[in-house]
């Protein structure tokens, strides 16, 4: 292949690459085992690329470690154990030994980070789409059961110092929030677990055993509806004292997650 063809076939699968990720969510679930395939062999052709261009400067050998490496990279980053403060500059934890999270992602992960009592907190999490459907009290997401709030992996809070979430103790490092949705009420549920996929069916005894504490919190109507779930940050401020709420917002509802720093 000349060198001209060479290059444009290199940016062209390179745009291909980063089209995949902004069309998963939108085209849907039931494409991506499809697209997901495509994207993945785009991949190795970029990986393969790479080598072919290093091979040429460094050799063989460092070539070869270096497509190692960035085929091993996102597993280290995201899977490593490491200390709460270094887990909030590192991309979102992810479960590896699913194949899904080698797939595109119908609902992207995302996160948001804030300031509580001066310490910066993270929330991971993935937002599930409406597409039309009943989601909160349907089959999907049924009121009274167990939900992993988002989609994938659960929805995950990290922090370096103990917080009151909704009234519970929260100690510093990495927790799993799940939520039972109700039509007025929601209930919270603060679970030292992170690391099991966040499917209900995977809510076994063994990770319940390792809940933290569970709370009731006011659900309320959202307008106009949403049609990805979203969680934003809201600061409020009450005479002398400031908190953080979480907001769940999805369809026409939305719930408030108080967080403030731990009492000493």
């Amino acid at each position: 292949m000349a060198r001209s063809s060479f290059r444009a076939t290199v940016v062209l699968a390179g745009v291909a690459l980063l089209a995949g990720i902004w069309l998963a969510p939108v085209l849907g679930p039931s494409a991506i085992p499809a697209i997901s395939l495509l994207w993945l062999l785009i991949l190795l052709y970029l990986l393969s690329a790479v080598y072919r261009i290093l091979r040429t400067w460094t050799g063989r050998a460092w070539a070869g470690a270096v497509v190692v490496l960035l085929i091993l990279a996102p597993v280290i980053l995201t899977a490593m154990p490491a200390s709460p403060a270094t887990t909030i500059l590192l991309p979102c934890p992810r479960n590896w030994t699913r194949l899904t999270t080698f797939m595109l992602r119908a609902s992207p992960m995302t996160a948001v980070t804030f300031e509580v009592g001066g310490a910066t907190v993270k929330i991971c999490y993935s937002r599930p789409a409406a597409r039309g459907r009943r989601m909160l009290g349907g089959k999907n997401v049924p009121y009274g059961q167990i939900w992993r709030t988002g989609a994938n992996e659960p929805t995950t809070i990290i922090t370096p110092v103990a917080l009151e979430v909704a009234g519970m103790v929260v100690p510093p490092g990495r927790v799993s929030l799940y939520t039972v949705p109700g039509p007025e009420t929601w209930e919270i549920v603060i679970n030292r677990s992170t690391r099991q996929w966040g499917h209900e069916s995977q809510y076994t005894e063994a990770v319940r055993a390792q809940e933290l504490g569970r709370t009731i919190v006011p659900s309320e109507s959202a307008a106009p509806p949403v049609e990805r779930f979203t969680i934003t940050v809201a600061p409020e401020v009450q005479g002398n004292s400031s908190r953080t709420d979480l907001v769940l917002a999805w369809e026409g509802t939305r719930v408030r997650i108080p967080i403030q720093p731990a009492s000493r």
